[in-house]
């Protein structure tokens, strides 16, 4: 729950959870939640509402391997498929699909780099060749386009062009 979904109670949650087993029904699972958030909280990110739509994100990101489909793409399949010159374009709608595609763009890698970039006696990179480069920086909806369509409020979208290798 913590890491898929961003929550902050996300041990109280999964003790919860635990605790009202078995859950054979979403609805058993909203009320499991339920027990341990407040039903309105001065924080619109603390509610029942936008605790349980976090919950279920991380279920449906766990069921579905979301990140593993999205690393193998991002790593594998793009800088593959996209010629040197080409764009790569991503929009995401949660932070961690964010995470992933930023490293992607900046760094080559979804992994953490721990080491910093290795850099010559001049300061330019000498480190092994990177595929992607940023191009601009993200862009997020307006508020206009979040009145249109509300779901648009946590999109990102991200350019990268393909370096040539």
């Amino acid at each position: 729950f913590s890491q898929y979904g961003d929550e902050p109670r996300a041990k109280t949650v999964a003790k919860a959870v635990v605790k009202h087993r078995p859950l054979t029904t979403t609805g058993d699972l909203v009320d499991a939640i339920g027990s341990v958030t407040p039903a309105y909280a001065k924080n619109k990110r603390k509610g029942r509402t936008a605790t349980c739509a976090r919950i279920f994100q991380s279920l449906r990101i766990v069921v579905n391997n979301e990140d593993g489909v999205l690393g193998r793409v991002l790593e594998d399949a793009c800088p593959t498929l996209i010629c040197p010159g080409g764009r790569l374009v991503v929009m995401s709608y949660h932070s961690m699909e964010d995470r992933a595609t930023k490293r992607i763009m900046r760094d080559g890698s979804i992994h953490k780099n721990r080491q910093r970039d290795e850099r010559d006696i001049y300061g330019n990179y000498s480190g092994p060749p990177k595929p992607f480069k940023p191009v601009g920086k993200k862009c997020k909806a307006t508020e206009e386009e979040v009145n249109q369509n509300p779901r648009a409020r946590s999109a990102v979208l991200r350019v990268a062009e393909r370096l040539e290798q």
